[in-house]
């Protein structure tokens, strides 16, 4: 019966599809595979410009105070330099669905690692230590006795 149903939702041209599938699936599958890598590879440079950018982050922050305002436009001014030199070294970026990869800018970059007054906002906000309140003491904890120990004893009734 659910054979039948999945049949009527493909259509022919699903039936097709499945039938082009289950017929080559080694070659249909070894470009899956090509396709997936080379997504990835697009998206290894960005990976690593984002880890990047966080260490940088996380090097000036003692320097800095992140509650001012100015604070990430700053950071923008200090890193430019190491930015512009790291963004060359990537080549390529998966496109604006990650379906594929194009040739990476600086400027392009910039927007998906996240090299913005607002995303170097954020990050300070992650990065930057909360205060916390003090805890108010807490009372003794009683200690519980294990199971076998309230086995052994016998059984009021």
């Amino acid at each position: 019966m659910i054979g039948v149903l999945v049949d009527y939702l493909m259509g022919p041209l699903g039936r097709a599809l499945e039938n082009a599938y289950l017929t080559h699936s080694l070659p249909i599958g070894l470009l899956l595979l090509v396709w997936m890598g080379v997504v990835c590879w697009g998206l290894r440079g960005l990976i690593r410009l984002r880890q990047q950018l966080r260490r940088w982050v996380q090097e000036l922050l003692p320097l800095c105070d992140p509650s001012q305002p100015g604070t990430p436009q700053q950071l923008l001014e200090v890193l430019e330099p190491r930015w512009q030199e790291e963004a060359a070294r990537v080549r390529f970026m998966p496109t604006r669905h990650g379906l594929w990869i194009r040739r990476a800018t600086p400027e392009a970059l910039r927007a998906e690692v996240g090299f913005t007054a607002e995303g170097l906002a954020r990050l300070l906000v992650r990065l930057a230590p909360q205060p916390t309140a003090p805890r108010p003491p807490s009372a003794p904890r009683q200690r519980r006795q294990s199971r076998t120990a309230l086995s052994a004893r016998p059984l009021d009734r």
